[in-house]
């Protein structure tokens, strides 16, 4: 069974999944990023762009479930509320198209499922700053519990070269790992991922969004 897990945005992060059918192993056998064009003033069109790059994934690897992140809605966040709902109705549009269940999994709970607490402590905060801490307490928790690894580096999708990594694959892996954890029944220690993880890149001056591991 393939299942792709989705962290809908602007930069929208995605994981494929390879299920044992009985439950007993899962492997992450790929993980990378969509970059969705939004040069049209319709917000519409940002949705269909999203739907044409994820059906095109969909068909490519024969998807046969599909798990998105739930989005909270908060007072002190409110910019790109819009944006994010509207991404999140329209892959659940394009899962029942393609006749595709779909889950969606709560942010809390993958986060604590991942890392063992839901939001970064106050010295992880300090030693990283308040909006890399974020990111960065899931990527230690991944490689801490799990061993998995990310490059320095994502690639662009414009120019084909190096850039700062996109931190939504982080979080598009941990929501993999909750999803085969807690949906799909499977052990942690049954918990793989084989993605192909390139040298890193040698940047004059290093991105700020750079985990450093040890």
């Amino acid at each position: 069974m393939i299942a792709l897990v989705i962290d809908p945005g602007t930069s929208t992060g995605y994981s494929l999944i390879e299920v044992d059918d009985k439950g007993e192993w899962a492997n992450i056998y790929h993980d990378d990023y969509l970059q969705i064009d939004t040069s049209s003033e319709y917000q519409g069109d940002h949705c269909i762009d999203l739907m044409n790059q994820l059906q095109e994934i969909i068909d490519e690897n024969k998807v046969d479930k599909i798990c998105v992140e739930d989005f909270f809605f908060t007072k002190r966040k409110a910019t790109g509320c819009n944006v994010n709902s509207a991404f999140r109705t329209a892959i659940h549009i394009l899962a029942r198209n393609n006749d595709i269940p779909y889950h969606i999994i709560n942010i809390s709970a993958w986060k604590t499922y991942v890392a063992g607490r839901s939001n970064p402590t106050k010295e992880q905060k300090r030693k990283w700053g308040k909006s890399l801490a974020n990111k960065f307490f899931i990527q230690e928790a991944l490689w801490k519990r799990f061993k998995f690894k990310f490059p320095n580096h994502s690639i662009s999708k414009n120019t084909g070269k190096p850039i700062a990594f996109r931190l939504d694959q982080v979080d598009v892996t941990g929501m993999a790992v909750y999803y085969c954890g807690i949906i799909e029944g499977v052990s942690r220690k049954n918990i793989t991922r084989s993605t192909f993880i390139p040298e890193n890149h040698l940047f004059k001056k290093e991105p700020k969004k750079t985990f450093k591991y040890k």
